[in-house]
């Protein structure tokens, strides 16, 4: 069973978060990205969690988790919070995540 969820940040700066964000994670997973859209994968071959999917404009970045259950959509979400709240020194890090039809 897929869980797929997706949240944005408004901000003029989503390609600048984009590529911080996805050179921090591939220093440890494999990610793959351009200077508007990346791809990162979590967890380990014998036990993937899934992808997080990153899309930036000029005027928003927004995420999207493809995980392989509810627990791993819950963790992936919390590892895009945590570093996004690292990248832009906010306070409140929590996003708005909502539940895609896939």
């Amino acid at each position: 069973m897929t869980v797929i969820t997706s949240s944005q940040v408004n901000t003029e700066l989503g390609k600048q978060y984009l590529f911080k964000l996805c050179k921090h994670f591939a220093r440890k997973i494999p990610v793959e990205f351009s200077e508007t859209e990346g791809v990162a994968q979590f967890g380990q071959p014998e036990r993937p969690l899934g992808q997080v999917e990153f899309n930036a404009d000029a005027e928003r970045l927004r995420f999207t988790v493809r995980a392989t259950d509810e627990a791993a959509a819950r963790q992936l979400q919390a590892v895009v919070e945590s570093h996004l709240q690292l990248m832009r020194k906010a306070e409140n890090p929590a996003l708005d995540w909502q539940p895609v039809a896939g």
